[in-house]
């Protein structure tokens, strides 16, 4: 197994998505739940978006990439979520998304863990390099803006998508505060920030995510 690059971001956000049951104005500590996917039974409950498919176009290319469940790697069991993407454009986002209930309308920590397939090399390259991308918030966004230097509007940057030891899996590591909803929801997301020059689609596999919030 290669090294893996442990990522470390915060962010704080405020605000929460609609969800279906009030919560009374008083407030109760969360007690900490975790929530892991292997998508061995599909996206499990993610939702796979692009910046062309989620709201107005914002590259000047089409991209058209994706997210699909594929076999074709997998850090543990048989499946994973393959980020189809292409640098036609040197721009785009591809990301996966997620509604958590959780049962409070204080602020709650959301510690947010996932391994990420990656044959790319470090350093610039000459045509860039891609990024990966988390996100918190009140709602799952709708319509990405960007791209904004090394990022899209809402998003934290993890770091690129290169590494010294070459191809193989590698956990990024994410955090945030984020204050939910009346209905005590939050969104999650991971993502690909497509900064890179290539016309073909070149894969990305997203395995072993983890949500945990406290």
């Amino acid at each position: 197994m290669n090294l893996k690059a442990l990522i470390t971001a915060g962010a704080a956000t405020a605000g929460m998505l609609l969800g279906n049951a009030a919560f009374a104005d008083a407030v109760t500590a969360v007690t900490a739940a975790s929530y892991d996917f292997g998508y061995e039974n599909g996206f499990e409950g993610w939702s796979a978006k692009t910046d062309e498919t989620s709201g107005a176009q914002d590259c000047p290319t089409r991209h058209n990439s994706s997210i699909v469940h594929s076999t074709a790697k997998a850090r543990t069991g048989t499946h994973s979520l393959e980020f189809r993407t292409n640098g036609v454009g040197d721009c785009g986002l591809v990301y996966s998304d997620r509604q958590f209930q959780v049962g409070t309308t204080s602020p709650v920590k959301v510690d947010l863990s996932f391994w990420f397939w990656s044959n790319d090399k470090p350093g610039p390259g000459t045509g860039g390099k891609n990024h990966v991308l988390a996100y918190s918030g009140a709602d799952c966004i709708a319509d990405p803006k960007g791209p904004i230097e090394s990022n899209w509007e809402g998003f934290t940057n993890l770091g690129t998508t290169g590494h010294e030891e070459g191809a193989g899996w590698y956990e990024y590591r994410y955090q945030a505060t984020v204050t939910p909803n009346s209905s005590g929801q939050i969104c999650v997301g991971q993502a690909v920030m497509i900064a890179s020059t290539y016309r073909f689609f070149k894969s990305y596999y997203v395995d072993d995510t983890r949500v945990t919030v406290s």
